[in-house]
């Protein structure tokens, strides 16, 4: 049988709200990891007082790994919020062009 294309916008389920919950908190925390190793950069090029140059280090590590870790779980999320979409092996196999059929012209 042959696969007509239509156009179906209410037959997915959209992604919880727990999902965007976490995707909203986790992309926020990648945010303030590299905020926190710009800062500890920052430090480095222009130490304030009482700033030791390890805990400059210590902040980019830190904030780095947090931002890198956060920024995993966000991509980690998005993917399962794309793979619980009932219609996905639908919308891979439609064409995203629309065919138009036309009526042959009479003379």
């Amino acid at each position: 049988m042959e696969k007509h294309d239509r156009l179906d916008t209410l037959d997915h389920r959209p992604p919880t709200g727990r999902n965007l919950l976490q995707l909203g908190f986790w992309m926020r925390s990648a945010f303030v990891g590299a905020f926190f190793a710009a800062a500890g950069f920052a430090a480095l090029i222009d130490p304030p007082q009482g700033l030791p140059f390890l805990t400059a280090l210590t902040w980019i590590a830190a904030g780095s790994t947090f931002a890198w870790l956060a920024w995993q779980r966000t991509a980690a999320l998005l993917d399962r919020v794309d793979a619980d979409e009932s219609t996905r092996a639908d919308r891979d196999d439609a064409s995203p062009i629309r065919q138009v059929v036309r009526a042959p012209v009479s003379s």
